[in-house]
């Protein structure tokens, strides 16, 4: 028609609008979609770490914790006897001394663990504990004071403690020298360590510290960086015993457990537990008598 003119400015506004829009919408969306991806990642990092962690320790009952009742000896005389309680499920270990002169109940008569093993051995002394504690002893395991050194030379790098004192002592046959605090202890100086005869908590902390220094042991060398060197260190660490019952069927049925908890250890994993009870009497008659509550408080002593 003569005279008409198109609309131009009209459709373009029109097409700058929708370019417009368009890029909002695509920008906007953009964001949101960044939003909800790293939303959605997180949480499904948060959840599923978590699940993952909490199926490793589900794969783990009471069933899986196992006792072992280890003796130390010197000179044949039985002098340390120390269980160790591992427990997958709680991602825990526990040493604890039962004190040499302890007494318990064998057929009709009281008799302390020391002269329990003397006279009958190894197995009444397990089946003795066992019953006194409540606890079931899964295996036992017998080395002596020389053996002691060997085991620590084995590892290479001694033994790391915190001793409560110094200990200075000398006599005619044995002398000893080590300044207390964090210390570094040589094969040579645990055992003396052991052989220790005047600490100030007297003889409940020589036994103590015979359950102390398996933790030092446990939390210092159970690493994750052994895990290659595990069927070398049980195969030497169980050559070292004067009597044992353990079979490489048992290290086999918990292996998973003991490297579930090699994984976990911070270098803390293992602590030592004093088990509650008091000495009555003196001298070569001493006796230790445990807590009659000891069936009940120690589950929570072994947590």
């Amino acid at each position: 028609m003569p005279g008409y003119r198109k609309p131009v400015k009209k459709y373009n506004n029109v097409l700058v609008f929708l370019l417009v829009f368009i890029v909002f919408l695509i920008v906007f969306g953009g964001i949101c979609l960044w939003a909800v991806i790293n939303i959605n990642k997180e949480h499904f990092s948060s959840t599923f770490g978590s699940s993952s962690s909490q199926l490793d320790l589900l794969r783990f009952d009471e069933s899986d914790a196992r006792n072992l009742l280890v003796v130390t000896t010197d000179q044949n005389q039985a002098q340390g006897f120390i269980i160790v309680r591992s427990d997958p499920a709680k991602t825990s270990i526990r040493t604890i001394a039962v004190p040499r002169d302890t007494v318990v109940d064998y057929k009709t008569s009281e008799i302390r663990i020391h002269e329990l093993y003397q006279s009958q051995g190894i197995t009444e002394v397990r089946d003795a504990i066992a019953k006194l504690l409540g606890i079931k002893i899964d295996n036992y395991y017998v080395i002596s004071y020389e053996n002691i050194e060997k085991l620590v030379d084995y590892f290479e790098m001694g033994i790391i403690i915190n001793l409560d004192e110094s200990l200075k002592y000398s006599d005619t046959s044995f002398s000893i020298n080590i300044e207390g605090g964090l210390r570094t202890l040589t094969p040579s100086q645990v055992v003396k360590v052991l052989r220790y005869p005047a600490w100030h908590g007297g003889r409940k902390q020589r036994a103590d510290i015979q359950a102390q220094l398996v933790a030092a042991l446990i939390n210092q060398y159970m690493r994750p960086s052994r895990k290659n060197l595990a069927d070398k260190d049980f195969s030497f660490i169980v050559n070292l015993a004067s009597k044992k019952d353990i079979l490489v069927s048992h290290f086999a049925e918990v292996r998973d457990g003991l490297d579930f908890l090699a994984e976990r250890n911070d270098g803390q994993i293992c602590k030592a537990v004093s088990l509650p009870g008091e000495y009555q009497g003196s001298g070569d008659t001493i006796r230790y008598y445990v807590s009659d509550e000891i069936k009940e408080r120690l589950p929570v002593l072994l947590q």
